[in-house]
């Protein structure tokens, strides 16, 4: 689901990243979008990539992903003008929490907060900015479309008669997160072990207290990165080798260390650890189906609300 944590995601990890990030380059500026009358500038577009490629050793610069870093900025631009249509506002106190909660997940002071802001060239009310924006679009989507959603027993139901049943074995399995980081092909060894490094970090940020599911969305390049990497059940057999013989030897709610595979860098989290010996029903995984559903719902009313929002809208691309 996506909630005021959920969304806050992409602000915690760049405050993260920000003790090791270096200052971006100055760019001349020009207009790149306007969305209903509003302009996105090339410098705002920057400073978006900088953020979310902060910590990495080269951001990326193909117009491919700078084409579509600026369609996420015009779809955050496009939230927050719905939110002031139905005037949803953010308290000082509801930014306030916020803080107080990224000052506690990352065992720093304000103070410090302020420090690697200033490090980054930002001040703490541009922060605030920042935070309040991602609260407001959380909201948006809260009031639009979660509260819209309703997932039945028949739905779970049908759902497992169809997709899990016909493939249901007995004996043990496990329900696994994961995080992945692709090993590109053709790597060189230096790439492998930059690879290998962020995994490494990734996992020590999860260990530290951050949530994986959020870790997942913004970082693994594997399946189910969109549902928080949450890959469902696997029996023995089903999985990768290494994947498997540590994922079995885990307890539920275990975090993994960081495993090669020839596709990669995995962490893994076992969310359940199912011994069950009798035959299953829809019952055994309800929260499982009616977790998948969800997503499947919230994606589809999301992309559709959203489209509508922009034919609507005047958005004028000039990049």
């Amino acid at each position: 689901m996506r909630k005021t944590g959920f969304v806050l995601v992409q602000s915690l990890m760049i405050f993260y990243f920000s003790f090791y990030a270096q200052a971006g380059t100055a760019v001349i500026d020009r207009i790149v979008a306007m969305v209903n009358g509003e302009i996105i500038t090339l410098s705002e577009l920057e400073r978006f990539k900088s953020l979310v490629y902060m910590g990495t050793p080269e951001k990326p610069g193909s117009a491919e992903i700078n084409r579509r870093l600026l369609d996420q900025i015009i779809d955050k631009r496009i939230i927050k003008q719905e939110a002031k249509k139905l005037e949803i506002k953010v308290s000082k106190r509801d930014v306030d929490m916020a803080i107080e909660d990224i000052l506690a997940r990352n065992k720093i002071t304000l103070k410090a907060l302020q420090e690697n802001l200033v490090k980054e060239g930002a001040t703490l009310e541009e922060y605030r900015g920042l935070l309040e924006a991602e609260i407001i679009q959380s909201q948006v989507l809260s009031h639009q479309i979660q509260s819209r959603i309703t997932i039945t027993d028949k739905d779970i139901e049908e759902y497992y008669e169809k997709n899990i049943k016909p493939k249901e074995k007995p004996g043990t399995r496990v329900r696994i997160q994961q995080i992945l980081l692709l090993i590109p092909k053709e790597s060189t060894p230096e790439k492998i072990a930059e690879i290998e490094k962020s995994a490494a970090e990734i996992r020590e940020i999860i260990a530290a207290g951050e949530n994986f599911g959020k870790m997942a969305v913004t970082y693994s390049q594997g399946p189910a990165a969109r549902m928080g990497g949450d890959l469902g059940y696997f029996h023995k057999g089903e999985l990768l080798p290494a994947i498997e013989k540590t994922a079995f030897s885990m307890e539920k709610e275990q975090l993994s260390h960081v495993i090669r595979t020839p596709v990669g860098f995995h962490i893994i989290k076992v969310l359940d650890k199912d011994t069950t010996e009798q035959d299953r029903s829809w019952k055994d995984h309800e929260d499982e189906i009616k977790m998948i559903l969800y997503n499947q719902e919230f994606e589809k009313s999301y992309m559709e609300w959203l489209q509508g929002l922009k034919e609507k809208s005047y958005i004028e691309i000039n990049l």
